[in-house]
């Protein structure tokens, strides 16, 4: 059940990459790209749904740091999960600044996706106390200054 659990999860986050980046432009009428944001909408819930899982079924066996470092990650990815939905709300609203808005709660929800996939294979470097959190900037500079700069240009276009 286990191995399930963590192959669907990553499963689910390996796709939530690829349709992430299909979801970041503000929708339009008729753009013919619903399904993708609806896609990526549904890997961030089924992520989230097998983490509960694996940490429902793993709780007995772990240590108090690692329960305290499991149910910030469910924390997160109750966020993540909160912030994508409202995306869709904001899309679906049309107020003022709408298209900022919606690729800010994007861009959150695709960033904590890389962040897993880049801290936890950290986690297990020499040293992870350096380079967890070198990569964690790293990765946060690069992702702020290139949705940063599409932001501006889909601002920009309007």
């Amino acid at each position: 059940m286990r191995t399930v659990l963590v192959v669907a999860h990553a499963g689910a986050g390996i796709a939530g990459l690829v349709a992430g980046l299909g979801s970041f432009a503000p929708p339009r009428d008729a753009d013919g790209r619903s399904w993708v944001r609806w896609a990526y909408l549904a890997l961030i819930a089924v992520m989230f749904v097998t983490l509960i899982a694996l940490v429902a079924v793993d709780w007995e066996g772990l240590d108090t740091t690692a329960r305290i470092a499991f149910t910030a990650l469910a924390g997160l990815a109750a966020v993540m999960v909160l912030r994508i939905v409202l995306a869709v709300r904001v899309a679906s609203s049309r107020e003022p600044d709408w298209e900022g808005h919606y690729i800010g709660h994007v861009y959150f929800t695709y960033i904590s996706l890389w962040m897993g996939f880049l801290i936890l294979p950290a986690l297990n470097l020499p040293m992870p106390q350096v380079t967890v959190p070198v990569i964690a900037v790293v990765v946060l500079l690069i992702g702020q200054t290139l949705v940063g700069r599409y932001k501006r240009r889909v601002l920009s276009a309007r």
